[in-house]
């Protein structure tokens, strides 16, 4: 039995070293079967109209986690309707979450006001990392430039939408979806992969056309804004966007703001998110 330690440890090389599998096609996204508990690990800084912690869920051997932010308002009898909120692009996926002066603290500065959009509009709201962002394992797989990635980061997604009935307070009757940026990317493949989204808003997104003879699965109404200055994105992804959703019958409202904010300003924020509640309201079950 001398033999059998050092081939445990090839074997565990062989593991260690081996390419993860290329991203799952919609269609084969669309059967994913999850087998995972959520946990809840500790408390993150609440914001204006809101208290948060932190939760992780297991997915492709990977520890991910994500945000959840939850109104100070008295939750319904069925539990808080839930936003995903998909964010978008970070330049080192590491430093997602970790503020200017170096705390971790989700979602970080730059989307610092989107819990507190959906939170004070009555929604529960759950931010996921995606793999390889903050403390999400997985940095070894990615690159956050590539479509790869982003196939990747919605199955992340649609692995934490299959285990949502584990969070305390939420109504599954009641799932919608925001993006932002590349967020747009990771949400138009995690709605086509699921049925339980009732509405949906985009902004600011990178293209998404690539996908748009598919947008008839979607399973609700759009919302789409854009700042026609934005020269992270430019308008025309929203407007091609927009015509793809009104061809399939699904455009709710397409909205463009005389700005050049790739997030907007304040008042255009919550304006947008007025908008969106508005849009999420009208499809409550």
């Amino acid at each position: 039995m001398r033999w059998a330690a050092p081939l445990l440890f090839a074997a565990q090389l062989a593991v260690a070293g081996a390419e993860r599998p290329a991203p799952l096609a919609v269609d084969e996204l669309r059967d994913l079967s999850v087998d995972t508990t959520i946990v809840r690990e500790r408390a993150l800084d609440p914001g204006p109209g809101f208290t948060a912690y932190l939760v992780t869920y297991q997915y492709a051997g990977l520890k991910l986690h994500a945000m959840v932010a939850v109104p100070e308002s008295d939750a319904p009898e069925d539990g808080y309707p839930v936003v995903i909120a998909n964010h978008g692009y970070v330049p080192d996926p590491r430093r997602y979450g970790i503020t200017v002066d170096g705390r971790d603290s989700r979602p970080g500065d730059y989307y610092r006001s989107v819990p507190g959009l959906f939170a004070s509009r009555g929604f529960l709201t759950v931010i996921p990392d995606y793999r390889g962002h903050s403390s999400s394992e997985g940095f070894d797989d990615i690159n956050p430039q590539t479509d790869e990635s982003f196939a990747y980061y919605a199955e992340d997604v649609v692995a934490l939408i299959a285990v949502l009935d584990q969070l305390d307070n939420a109504d599954l009757d009641n799932v919608f979806m925001w993006s932002h940026s590349m967020g747009g990317i990771v949400a138009a493949r995690a709605l086509l992969a699921t049925d339980v989204v009732q509405a949906s808003s985009f902004w600011s997104t990178m293209d998404v056309t690539g996908l748009s003879n598919r947008f008839d699965a979607f399973d609700g109404p759009v919302n789409v804004h854009h700042a026609a200055g934005d020269e992270a994105t430019p308008v025309t992804n929203s407007r091609s966007l927009a015509e793809a959703l009104e061809d399939a019958g699904l455009l709710a409202g397409y909205f463009e703001y005389e700005v050049a904010d790739h997030f907007f300003d304040e008042q255009r924020r919550e304006s947008a998110a007025d908008l969106d509640a508005q849009l999420f309201r009208s499809r409550l079950r």
